[in-house]
């Protein structure tokens, strides 16, 4: 859908018309303009403030670019990036995004879905040929143009080259790689595990790791794994790799897209099981700079090679244009990352969609973290129970309904949030919660030594378990939230509801 142009909009840019707006992302602003002849072009005005490295990276790769087969992505026209509006103009395909046809009319079933899952792996190999890493690969930079669908809007004039979480915001939370997460720059690797996450939302009609807050969705790809029995088999085992935690573990694009058509067959990988839904290790806790732990793909029979079973004659017609292309492409195998850790020794337990477990006893949750070392020392209105393990209360100075504004700690992808909490005088755990994503929780008490108490935050669906750290101040609470992995953090001030 083209909307109208704001008043502060360019008519025309390097002889190009511009007639309406087309769509607006992190980079810039898409319109659509028109060449000089008539013909409907796309032209992406990239955001300012672009230093000199970034100018002359974004113009190695729009060089790169334009060795792309135009086959299955848009063609770079032209592009000027050292003006003071900066832009690129590609080919128009005129078409819906994936993430808007799915959204309008459904999930992708039988052979639209083959179809989509070969286009864009084929265009994922040729963009890799050219030593280009995607880096913002999603349902929206997919379009379903009449000839088939192409691949868009490649993640260029990012701040920088290492381009990790803390360097700013790089491509979308619910298709980034764990590595991605973890701090490791984009690799092929990356975009083939948004690959794996962008079908199965075509397939399902659901985002992989969810849609809710960002902290939650980020914590849900390092630690879980999503269900893929909607998908079909073997397409299901496929994905399955691509989604493994390990960027190693994960088949090159074009590998991927071999078997795709038919032409490797896929190895029985470890831990497969008879219906193909892999099991999945969470990803221990460690912070920013650790790797996430490999989860084992999918199982799936050895012959079937090609989604939707066999190889017959109408299935070779599918997809013959996409296998002749294959052999011109001389993508290389080997990943441009080493292996991230080391796969985890013996069986996987099931996935499950919160934090590992912790393990209890008659006594309540054993502490962990700085909690395990947080034992009461008394406080001055003798409110802690004097014990070697934990505080086994409450005491009154914690008491009552507490809100405030929480803010991420700098560099992450997430949001600030209102929250509030209710505590209880000699009672060992309270209430969370944080209105704005309609979450609830439960503060376990799991120690405490002064004015400080720390909490588990638990059964918490939809946002980020982890450990809660309440310190008192001047009639205030100081609030931290840590995730169990330590991506994630959030510091604020509660004040008493009064």
């Amino acid at each position: 859908m083209v909307a109208p142009l704001e008043p502060d909009d360019p008519r025309t840019l390097g002889g190009f018309r511009i007639s309406g707006r087309l769509g607006e992302g992190g980079q810039g602003v898409v319109y659509l303009g028109h060449a000089p002849d008539g013909a409907p072009v796309a032209v992406k005005v990239l955001k300012t403030g672009l230093d000199p490295v970034v100018r002359a990276r974004l113009s190695r790769e729009l060089d790169a670019l334009r060795g792309v087969a135009p086959f299955c992505t848009a063609r770079v026209i032209t592009a000027m990036v050292d003006g003071r509006e900066p832009y690129v103009v590609s080919e128009f395909v005129d078409g819906p995004s994936l993430q808007q046809r799915v959204s309008a009319s459904g999930p992708l079933r039988g052979g639209e879905l083959e179809r989509l899952a070969v286009g864009t792996a084929t265009a994922l190999a040729a963009i890799h040929s050219a030593g280009i890493v995607h880096r913002d690969f999603k349902p929206g930079n997919v379009l379903l143009g009449p000839d088939g669908p192409r691949v868009v809007d490649f993640g260029i004039a990012r701040q920088g080259e290492s381009e990790t979480i803390t360097a700013g915001p790089v491509g979308t939370p619910a298709y980034l790689a764990p590595e991605h997460i973890a701090g490791h720059p984009a690799t092929p690797a990356s975009d083939v595990f948004a690959w794996g996450a962008t079908i199965v939302f075509a397939a399902t009609g659901r985002a992989a790791f969810g849609a809710d807050n960002v902290a939650a969705v980020l914590h849900r790809i390092m630690t879980t794994f999503p269900d893929l029995t909607p998908l079909p088999p073997p397409l299901r085992a496929l994905v399955g790799r691509c989604l493994a935690k390990d960027p190693a573990a994960r088949p090159a694009a074009r590998d991927l897209l071999l078997e795709l058509v038919g032409t490797v067959p896929g190895p029985l990988p470890a831990g497969a099981s008879a219906h193909g839904v892999p099991s999945v290790a969470p990803a221990p806790p460690h912070g920013p700079s650790r790797s996430p732990v490999t989860a084992p793909p999918a199982g799936r029979g050895g012959e079937e090679t090609v989604p939707g079973g066999g190889r017959g004659r109408s299935r070779a017609r599918v997809l013959a244009g996409a296998g002749a292309v294959v052999a011109a492409l001389g993508v290389t195998a080997a990943l441009l990352v080493p292996r991230l850790a080391a796969l985890s020794a013996g069986p996987s337990p099931a996935p499950t969609a919160s934090a590992p477990a912790r393990s209890t006893d008659a006594a309540g949750p054993a502490p962990t973290g700085a909690a395990a070392t947080d034992t009461p020392s008394g406080d001055a209105d003798g409110a802690y129970p004097q014990t070697a393990s934990a505080p086994k209360a409450i005491p009154q100075a914690f008491a009552g309904k507490w809100q405030g504004h929480i803010a991420p700690t700098a560099g992450l992808l997430t949001s600030e949030y209102d929250i509030e909490i209710e505590l209880e005088r000699g009672e060992r755990s309270g209430r969370w919660k944080e209105p704005a994503n309609s979450c609830e929780g439960t503060l376990r008490l799991t120690g405490g030594s002064g004015p400080r108490l720390t909490f588990r935050l638990e059964e918490v669906p939809g946002c980020v378990p982890g450990d809660v750290v309440l310190t008192r101040e001047d009639g205030a609470l100081a609030y931290r939230h840590t995730d169990d992995l330590g991506l994630i953090a959030y510091e604020g001030t509660l004040t008493r509801d009064s």
